[in-house]
Parts: structure tokens; C-alpha cells; sequence
């Protein structure tokens, strides 16, 4: 059944990589052609680091915006990354489904800095493939170093699911990545793996011919690559200019 409640769109940075967070939210917002109906969008900071309200700005110009420093201050990886997604999902929680506020998301995506759509209707894509899914988690199935999903990934905010992630769990250890520590439960509450998302580990660049690949099996998200070089060939696929 389709849901018509939006996604929410959630960027997660730090200072080593904000400036590229913001390259990728601009991107995002340049994809839209008006202001979006399927999304939100909300900026996580780390608690060191402020946010740029310049890009906040502009990426207001196409969607419903909010934004948040964390407030727990870990650091290091994996601690870091860790805390910075219970935080973020604990944000989501607390203004979006505890009280039942409006507005109500069906899902959220969560991603870092190296982290792309790769298509103008990606968001559409996405939120279709929820519906379909009906699962709790959903994203690139990956089999190392055990099977789980990577955490650029979207997640249901149910009550029941939201509530037992922040309220029951609120963190997990800091000697691995939370995606992969919580793979066994993520899995008991329902996950699948999407061809919509790849994750790739540590690439360094994304070359033109990987790029047009990912177009004809018909990718929309990619996580991984660690340049800006994702971002000029969708800008260049797509004839993306500045707003």
C-alpha cells in the first residue's frame, strides 16, 4: 500500500568532513526542480562542530529544514559515528513521533558525507521502495565482516520500532560500527536489502564508466566514494547549476 507521508532526508557530519555534508545537501537540493513534497531534510552536526548556516539557507529553498548539534560528545571512530546516529534517531523520536507531532515521517534516511543520490527522482524511488518493502530497515545488504546493512540506510519512525531504538537501546558499544553491532536485532525487526543503495567500502573516486554502470542497473544512493567526484558527475549527467 502507498504511504504519502514524507521521508525525512538526515545529514550527519563532523568538522573533517561538514564541507563536503554540505556539497552533497546542495546537491540534494539542486536535484529538486520545486520545493519537495516527498521530503524533509535535517542537519546533525557532532557537538563540535557548528552548523553552516549558509547551506541551511539554501537547501531551505527546496525543503522543510530542521537542524541539531548533538548533544553527546563522543569522538574517534567507532564512538563518533555511534553516538552521532543514536542521536540522530533520538532527534527524530522526540520531535517527530513521541508526541505525534506533525509532521509525521513514514521513514528516515540517515547518511554521512559520502553519500549520494544519483538521479533526480531518487527520493520518489526511495520512498516507493518503502512502501514495498514493509520492513523496518532498509539498504545495501553487505556481507563483511558479517552480514548486516550498512547504515546509510532508511528506518522506520513507527512508535513501536522508534521507541524501543532510543528509549530500549539509546547506544551500543564503541568497539564496532553501530550498523554492524546491531545487525542481529535490525534483523528480528524486519530489514531487506535494496538494489536501490550500494555501499562500497573506501573507494577513493568514482570514475566515469563506474558512474554510467550504476545508471543502467539503475542506483539511486551510493555511499562510500570519498571525493566530490559523485557529485560532478551527477551535476554533469543532469545539467545541475546553482540555484
Amino acid at each position: 500500500m502507498k504511504d504519502t507521508r514524507k521521508i525525512l532526508l538526515a545529514l550527519q557530519f563532523w568538522s573533517k568532513d561538514q564541507k563536503q555534508a554540505m556539497q552533497v545537501a546542495k546537491l540534494i537540493a539542486d536535484l529538486e526542480t520545486r520545493h519537495s513534497d516527498q521530503a524533509d531534510f535535517l542537519f546533525v552536526a557532532r557537538f563540535d562542530c557548528p552548523q553552516d548556516m549558509e547551506a541551511i539557507r539554501y537547501v531551505s529553498g527546496k525543503f522543510n529544514v530542521h537542524h541539531h548539534i548533538s548533544r553527546r560528545r563522543a569522538t574517534g571512530w567507532p564512538w563518533g559515528p555511534n553516538e552521532l546516529w543514536f542521536e540522530t534517531m533520538q532527534y527524530a523520536y522526540e520531535h517527530f513521533v513521541a508526541d505525534h507531532r506533525i509532521p509525521d515521517y513514514k521513514a528516515v534516511l540517515t547518511f554521512e558525507a559520502d553519500a549520494f543520490p544519483l538521479c533526480p527522482n531518487w527520493i520518489q524511488m526511495l520512498s516507493s521502495a518503502w512502501d514495498d518493502a514493509e520492513v523496518n530497515v532498509l539498504g545495501a545488504m553487505q556481507k563483511y565482516p558479517a552480514q548486516h546493512i550498512n547504515g546509510n540506510a532508511m528506518f522506520s519512525l513507527d512508535q513501536k520500532f522508534a521507541h524501543w531504538l532510543t528509549r530500549s537501546v539509546s547506544g551500543c558499544t564503541p568497539h564496532g560500527g553501530w550498523d554492524f553491532v546491531m545487525a542481529p536485532q535490525f534483523q528480528k525487526w524486519g530489514w531487506a536489502n535494496s538494489n536501490l543503495f550500494r555501499s562500497w567500502w573506501q573507494t577513493l573516486t568514482l570514475h566515469a564508466d563506474a558512474f554510467e554502470q550504476l545508471q543502467r542497473e539503475g542506483v539511486a544512493f551510493l555511499h562510500g566514494v570519498k571525493d566530490a567526484s559523485v557529485i560532478k558527475h551527477v551535476r554533469q549527467k543532469f545539467n545541475l547549476t546553482a540555484a
